[in-house]
């Protein structure tokens, strides 16, 4: 988990660095001149004619200061597009060098090698900033990427605590301690429904229960009423289970039978088949 925060953090940083780039690009491509360059004599063809005429000494170490930052930010990034969205790397490399096209890249725009079809800066500078937009994005991706993986950590963790309860209430049932069993089995269901709660995004505070873990879940239809009875009906089993309730053996056996097969079926959003459903 500590490696994730790491990841996103960098990630962040990575943002900042970006619109500090993208505002030294636009100040470097508002400064710096364009000049037409004629056609060479009795020569007609369709080409950019417009270059960037020699640049000063300031705006020189403008430009090998922003080209070593972008250099820099494209270098790490490139590693985590790679690493968590692969299928996003080829249009990545593209925004860097542009294509055969006559596409530009962000490093085009940074070098003023390459000739431009037009002396409109506005138009230019909207060009560049879409192309490096397209690269932020991909990049700021990377963080929904991670957040699945957290919440599927998240839930690899809680599954492992969640079997080793149900299976140590079933043991407390088998070996004649339903209420023990019982308290357990509580603990294993709340766990349940928080996990539901992190997979589906939903809010709640570190005091709640059973009751509004559930209602949560129910009233942004994460489950069914059929799902939201059985779940009420195993809390108050637990209940008495914890509090010298009026409680047999076979109910705490029987509840854990269907806390079993609740969690087996994940709670599905979709709507149960009868066969499926637990009455």
């Amino acid at each position: 988990m500590k490696e994730i925060e790491g990841i996103e953090q960098t990630i962040n940083g990575l943002e900042t660095d970006a619109i500090e780039i993208e505002r030294a690009v636009i100040e470097l491509l508002r400064a710096v001149e364009l000049i037409h360059k004629p056609d060479p004599a009795e020569t007609l063809f369709f080409a950019p004619s417009n270059q960037w005429s020699e640049l000063s000494d300031l705006e020189q170490q403008k430009q090998r200061d922003t080209l070593r930052k972008y250099q820099r930010w494209y270098t790490v990034a490139h590693r985590y597009v790679g690493e968590y969205a692969s299928e996003r790397v080829d249009e990545f490399n593209q925004c860097y060098s542009g294509d055969k096209h006559g596409n530009y890249g962000v490093i085009d725009y940074i070098k003023l090698e390459r000739l431009q079809w037009s002396r409109n800066k506005s138009r230019i500078i909207d060009e560049f900033w879409r192309v490096f937009e397209i690269q932020r994005s991909i990049l700021l991706s990377v963080s929904d990427v991670i957040g699945i993986e957290r919440i599927n950590l998240r839930e690899l963790i809680s599954s492992d605590f969640i079997d080793r309860e149900v299976d140590g209430a079933d043991c407390l049932c088998r070996t004649g301690h339903p209420r023990a069993a019982g308290v357990l089995a509580r603990v294993a269901l709340e766990r349940q429904l928080r996990t539901l709660c992190d997979r589906y995004g939903l809010e709640y505070r570190k005091e709640d229960g059973i009751e509004p873990l559930m209602q949560r879940l129910y009233e942004n239809d994460c489950i069914d009423l059929t799902q939201l009875g059985t779940i009420r009906h195993l809390a108050e089993i637990g209940e008495k289970c914890g509090h010298a309730g009026n409680v047999t053996g076979d109910e705490v056996r029987a509840s854990i039978d269907r806390l079993k097969e609740l969690i087996r079926q994940g709670f599905p959003t979709d709507p149960m088949r009868p066969q499926d459903t637990i009455a």
